[in-house]
């Protein structure tokens, strides 16, 4: 069976889905199609902290929001004199947004932005792209007789001198899809749970090795790829700059990568006694649980600080006892 539904507030918001159920409700799920335009979008834009606070709101101007979702659940195993039941979930996001319409502050903020340097890419508001498109420059790497790094001009003129204004669009920092596999087991007493994250589609800027190995003093406490992995003599090929280089570095092309991700982001495994054995030991429920998390990943970008907060494998065990 099969259910439409649509939905439009009005010309700013329009939606529409499919609701269905197959196989005797063994496959059950729901497909949605969306846009969404947001006037007047408030944004927070960052300033310096020594001015007193960091950060002010900002009217960005018009945005688009546009995508798909598809829920599943299936019943993979159904038996009740077993007293086993498996059931999958799945679910998958895609959303695109697109800067419609910005004011003359935003217009004013991006060439500020511009000639700033830091760690990592500054925020930058076009109309026609997605508010979290990454900014740099175009880099072919490093130079193997100087040690410095090669940028490519607007004009395709290739040079050392790095200039603010032929920075390129490079990506999207939010992933083309994304979304989560749950399954969960049931047999006699034991429950096993999993649930897998993924992502496929997104870029992101490796601020780590912006701050932690370029432009960072090797006399100093720091990363051992600042002594291995940096320039040291002509002939070198190598991924990051002269090492006698301790200036602050450019956002390029070259420290942008692919973030596709896929992570068994938690496990458990319980066990229920009987109520028969709990209630003779007087206890109305007793449960042994162990637990895990991020067992397993497959990742495109090494993670590390400064990408994004990283990950940390756990384990637990609990006993839960009711009286």
């Amino acid at each position: 069976s099969t259910l439409m539904r649509s939905s439009a507030a009005s010309d700013v918001y329009k939606r529409q889905g499919l609701d269905f159920e197959i196989f005797h409700s063994r496959l059950t799920g729901s497909f949605n199609v969306y846009r969404d335009l947001s006037k007047d979008v408030l944004i927070d834009v960052s300033i310096a902290p020594s001015l007193g606070f960091s950060s002010y709101k900002e009217n960005l101007g018009e945005v688009e929001n546009s995508g798909v979702e598809l829920s599943l659940k299936g019943t993979v195993l159904r038996d009740v004199k077993r007293e086993l039941n498996w059931d999958i979930f799945f679910n998958l996001a895609h959303n695109k947004n697109k800067v419609k319409k910005i004011n003359k502050a935003l217009t004013a903020f991006n060439a500020d932005q511009d000639s700033k340097v830091e760690n990592k890419p500054m925020i930058r508001y076009k109309e026609g792209l997605s508010q979290n498109t990454i900014w740099v420059n175009e880099s072919l790497g490093i130079d193997p007789a100087t040690g410095n790094e090669i940028y490519i001009k607007r004009n395709g003129e290739m040079t050392f001198e790095y200039n603010h204004n032929d920075k390129i669009e490079c990506g999207d920092m939010k992933p083309k899809i994304e979304g989560n596999v749950n399954t969960n087991l049931n047999w006699k007493g034991f429950n096993l749970y999993m649930l897998f994250k993924y992502q496929y589609g997104g870029k992101i800027y490796n601020a780590t090795l912006a701050s932690k190995v370029e432009g960072v003093n090797p006399l100093k406490n720091a990363d051992k790829r600042v002594l291995y992995d940096r320039w040291k003599e002509p002939g070198d090929h190598a991924k990051f700059r002269r090492i006698d280089d301790t200036s602050a570095p450019y956002q390029t092309t070259r420290l942008v990568f692919d973030n596709n991700l896929l992570a068994l982001q938690s496990v458990s495994l319980s066990y229920e006694l009987p109520r028969k054995i709990s209630q003779k030991m007087y206890m109305e429920r007793v449960k042994l649980l162990l637990s895990s998390t991020d067992l397993f990943r497959l990742s495109s970008v090494k993670q590390e600080r400064g990408t994004s907060y990283p990950f940390a494998r756990t384990f637990s065990i609990g006993l839960n006892v009711t009286f």
